[in-house]
């Protein structure tokens, strides 16, 4: 595959850089737009797949007017629950599709790119995002960014691939619905249980991408979670991260460094309905999963707004591995000192390029 050549503005200190779909550049643009929106509604639309499994299947009218079709749906669920969560490299390419309806940018030159390849080749990663977003459209945003500039092409002369694409974490729920958890394996995302993310870091043990033939290496995630979820509206830049220190250790535990991220324009995709301490966010926090009411274009659900999307990548956190075996539990105090440096780059990436990505009166807020 043919490097992925950017655009970029007068250089400074917040420059950004246009991304390019390389490997969707042989077709029409109008044919491109048309595919990113289909892959786009599917996206959201496998997030609603309980909500509308339940408007067919529990409605009498179906069942004594189109019973055939019931019975399709029912069969087409089956598949999706039966088949086994396995990546798919080519579903991140997709997302490439979705950098012109989003006019997506980044803030890594094509030397930084480069340099993370090779480090990362050495060192381990975390990479952490926020905020998460009503649904997180810039999730696959992420995973076509990194598979297109954070790698390098395998060669002639035999030398490999090398990538900084490793696996992800998803709520225990989404392996439970129906076509998302397909979506999910594709993008090589499990469970992001503890447990299941530092067994992934140590052991290289992550059931989609394990499946798919493949070790990884580095992980990325929303930590935000569902808290994020509900502070969650167009123009709002509230993360939810100051009490929660579970990535801090899990760094400290593992020796990755982590990578602070932040998305401009991640919460603009859907007007949010729900309230933080609301009827449906206590119910949210019981099962894990967020449970909201939201709308987009049109008022309509499942086609979201299209607001210009720029991801900025801080450098890595130096961070000393703590030998728990034999030094015991990881002082609270390590722990404050790492997450207080996690909070600190977050800030400074986001008033660093708050100007250049077009929110120049945004402000930050950690909850």
């Amino acid at each position: 595959m043919p490097r992925a050549k950017v655009q970029k503005s007068e250089k400074s200190d917040d420059t950004l850089y246009k991304c390019v779909p390389v490997d969707w550049q042989w077709m029409p643009k109008s044919v491109r737009w048309i595919l990113g929106w289909l892959n786009i509604i599917a996206f959201v639309l496998a997030f609603l797949s309980i909500p509308i499994l339940c408007l067919f299947l529990l409605n009498p009218y179906a069942w004594r007017w189109w019973p055939e079709m019931n019975y399709t749906i029912i069969a087409i669920t089956m598949v999706s629950m039966l088949l086994p969560a396995r990546e798919w490299p080519s579903a991140r390419r997709w997302g490439q599709l979705w950098y012109e309806i989003f006019d997506f940018h980044a803030n890594l030159t094509p030397e930084q790119c480069a340099m993370n390849v090779e480090r990362g080749e050495d060192e381990q990663f975390i990479i952490g995002m926020h905020p998460h977003g009503i649904l997180p459209l810039h999730s696959w945003l992420w995973c076509a960014y990194c598979d297109q500039y954070l790698s390098t092409p395998a060669t002639k002369s035999g030398q490999k691939r090398r990538e900084m694409y490793g696996f992800g974490g998803a709520a225990d729920i989404v392996e439970k619905m129906p076509f998302l958890r397909n979506i999910m394996g594709w993008l090589s995302a499990a469970s992001a249980s503890y447990h299941v993310l530092r067994r992934g870091l140590v052991e290289g043990k992550s059931t989609p991408v394990n499946n798919g033939g493949r070790t990884p290496k580095h992980l990325y995630m929303l930590p935000g979670g569902v808290a994020e979820v509900f502070t969650s509206c167009p123009g709002d830049n509230t993360i939810v991260f100051k009490d929660r220190y579970g990535l801090t250790r899990l760094s400290l535990e593992t020796g990755a460094k982590l990578i602070p991220c932040y998305v401009f324009g991640g919460t603009d995709f859907f007007e949010n309905i729900a309230t933080a301490d609301g009827f449906l966010a206590r119910l949210s926090r019981k099962f894990k999963m967020g449970i909201v009411g939201f709308y987009g274009k049109w008022g309509c659900p499942f086609i979201p707004y299209t607001p210009k999307v720029t991801m900025v990548i801080g450098d890595p956190l130096d961070v000393e591995k703590w030998d728990v075996p034999t030094k015991g539990r990881i002082p609270d105090g390590v722990v404050h000192e790492l997450h207080a440096r996690y909070l600190g780059s977050i800030t400074e990436l986001f008033e660093k390029y708050k100007i250049a990505a077009g929110h120049p009166n945004a402000k930050l807020v950690i909850k």
